[in-house]
């Protein structure tokens, strides 16, 4: 150990580090201005006086470590870095829309019908959604007013085809049966909604259309009690989903 500028060092321990230098730097100033106190006094000659240097030497020493360990611990990193990007990204939601041509007019507007006799009618309907390729259009019934029992006693049948329309069907060339010949009560009894109604077709493309074609009869044999009764606020429903 030896005196540098006023300052007690020791020799056998060499420490680069600021951080270790400032802390033996305050810890030996303190030391040393000891050790000085000492000397004055003429007590720094027992081994244990210097056992008590080398120990207040060494605990500089590991302050100093200590310091220089916070330092590295906390000195930020700096790393290499790339990105790439793919921008401009959109998406939108495709839509499944049906349209007829009947202009707001129903297809049956059907008076003093007699034993025997029967009515026809035809309607284009047209799927024209932006999703190609939806799930099939199906037909089912929309409800009606019956003001006694004449749906039990109507029969309707419904054909699928080309050609033909809410104009006449005159044109029309059927492709299937798709509900033969039944009650009016049948019909509204077994296809009430998506899920059990009549399939008409299954687009494939957009615009795609199909002509349905309803004939409505009234049997030869239809009893007396059918007289002056009447079935109004008839409806008939195409769905088409996704």
């Amino acid at each position: 150990m030896k005196r540098l500028h006023g300052l007690w060092t020791w020799a056998p321990y060499q420490v680069t580090s600021h951080y270790a230098r400032t802390g033996i730097a305050l810890l030996l100033d303190l030391v040393g201005a000891d050790i000085h106190s000492m000397e004055q006094h003429k007590i720094l000659r027992t081994e244990g006086d210097r056992d008590r240097r080398r120990g207040l030497i060494s605990m500089a020493v590991v302050l100093g470590v200590l310091l220089s360990g916070v330092m590295v611990l906390t000195t930020s990193r700096a790393a290499f870095s790339a990105q790439t990007q793919n921008t401009g990204n959109e998406i939108s939601v495709g839509d499944v829309a049906l349209s007829d041509d009947d202009n707001g007019s129903a297809m049956f507007s059907v008076t003093d019908m007699a034993p025997g006799d029967t009515s026809q009618a035809c309607i284009e309907v047209t799927y024209e959604g932006t999703i190609a390729d939806p799930s099939a259009v199906k037909l089912y019934s929309g409800g009606f007013t019956d003001s006694d029992a004449l749906a039990d006693e109507l029969d309707i049948t419904v054909d699928v085809g080309t050609g033909g329309g809410f104009a006449g069907c005159a044109d029309f060339a059927a492709s299937s049966t798709i509900f033969a010949t039944n009650t009016l009560t049948n019909f509204d009894a077994t296809h009430t909604d998506y899920t059990n109604g009549v399939v008409g077709w299954d687009p494939a493309s957009t615009p795609e259309s199909r002509t349905f074609r309803f004939t409505i009869a009234l049997p030869s044999d239809a009893p007396d009690t059918a007289q002056g009764d009447s079935v109004t606020a008839l409806i008939f429903t195409w769905e088409v989903q996704s």
